[in-house]
């Protein structure tokens, strides 16, 4: 029977520029969702580029396989990942005059 397990990982928080997520360890598990939710409260942007990142330690980080997320408004992303090392993080740039965001982290994980 397979494990299955959901953590917030950042909760209504407000972005600006360049983002990381908390790091998560996540070795045991043989896929990974990112749900992140961006708010319509505070939402001035034009797009957010988000790339998955990867570790072996916590400490030294890489981009994960697979290609980046645009997001051009608020809602709800879903960014699944197969194949990552022991630790997971989100990086989030964002595009636009104001530059400024308030999401919501969460890492579902099977395995």
């Amino acid at each position: 029977m397979k494990e299955f397990y959901t953590s917030v990982i950042e909760l209504h928080q407000p972005i600006s520029q360049q983002f990381s997520s908390e790091p998560y360890e996540c070795g045991w598990a043989s896929e990974a969702l990112f749900f992140l939710t961006v708010h319509p409260e505070i939402a001035d942007f034009d797009h957010l580029l988000v790339r998955s990142k990867n570790s072996p330690d916590g400490v030294h980080w890489t981009e994960a396989p697979g290609d980046a997320t645009l997001i051009s408004e608020p809602g709800l992303t879903a960014i699944a990942l197969t194949q990552f090392g022991g630790w997971l993080r989100l990086e989030i740039a964002l595009e636009g005059a104001a530059q400024k965001a308030m999401v919501t982290l969460h890492l579902a994980l099977k395995g």
